[in-house]
């Protein structure tokens, strides 16, 4: 998810256009909430360069909010994108509803990144709750002196958010660069494991991945005891985190 201020700068705007024109070749879709500002040019830029972006809106889908987005919505449906909303036909756009939409954004999204916004901004509703359903959220820095970038000073200074200067970072932190195709060395075998960290390896073994709430209830083990047993299987090579605190085998 893209999300941020409706009254953005210039620098705002250059930054998400570069950013989603570096996603481009990555197989994403970005997802907003169609309003004024970050949010609009988001969704432009997607379309531009061929991504599939989503609009959760905060009424009935009857109708386009803002009215000015009309055409813009259609251009993201043609585009293979679309629009998307919890409530039903004829509601309308009344203010307690967005962020209720927010919810939503927050979690159809394996990341949230916000781009230039108050301390009070409705996009940090948005990071509270990506940060609750265990998702990254990144924030753009900006000057000190810019009240539209005080939200983002804020979730970084206080470890709330990754600091995102470019697409490669986040590329990084997710894990979505491409990787080469190397052969995989066969695991070492017989390595002599603890009990604890045999209960993790096997429960890792049954699934693709799993998340961390789901090892310690599985487990029956205590949270310390599977945060160890996870920390020496990394070292070992055998278990690969994931985002959103997820875990799968090497």
């Amino acid at each position: 998810a893209i999300v941020g201020t409706r009254s953005n700068t210039d620098y705002g705007k250059t930054f998400t256009e570069a950013l989603v024109k570096d996603l481009a070749a990555e197989g994403v879709v970005v997802v907003s909430g169609l309003a004024f500002g970050i949010d609009a040019i988001a969704h432009k830029a997607s379309i531009k360069n061929g991504i599939p972006t989503i609009g959760v809106v905060g009424h009935g889908l009857n109708k386009i909010y803002p009215s000015q987005h009309a055409g813009l919505a259609k251009e993201m449906i043609a585009a293979g994108g679309g629009l998307l909303s919890e409530f039903f036909h004829n509601i309308k756009p009344d203010k307690h509803n967005f962020p209720l939409r927010n919810r939503i954004v927050a979690g159809m999204s394996d990341a949230t990144i916000l781009i230039e916004t108050a301390v009070k901004g409705g996009s940090m509703i948005t990071a509270k709750l990506a940060d609750g359903y265990n998702r990254d959220v990144f924030a753009v820095p900006g000057r000190t002196t810019d009240k539209v970038s005080a939200g983002c000073n804020h979730l970084i200074k206080y470890n709330k958010a990754i600091l995102l200067t470019d697409a490669a970072e986040l590329l990084d932190v997710m894990g979505w660069k491409e990787k080469k195709t190397t052969p995989k060395k066969q695991r070492e075998l017989f390595i002599e494991l603890s009990p604890e960290e045999e209960t993790v390896f096997k429960l890792l073994q049954a699934k693709e991945a799993a998340h961390i709430d789901e090892i310690n209830a599985v487990s029956a083990l205590s949270s310390s005891t599977v945060a160890a047993a996870i920390l020496n299987l990394e070292l070992q090579g055998i278990v690969q985190s994931q985002p959103g605190k997820m875990y799968k085998l090497a």
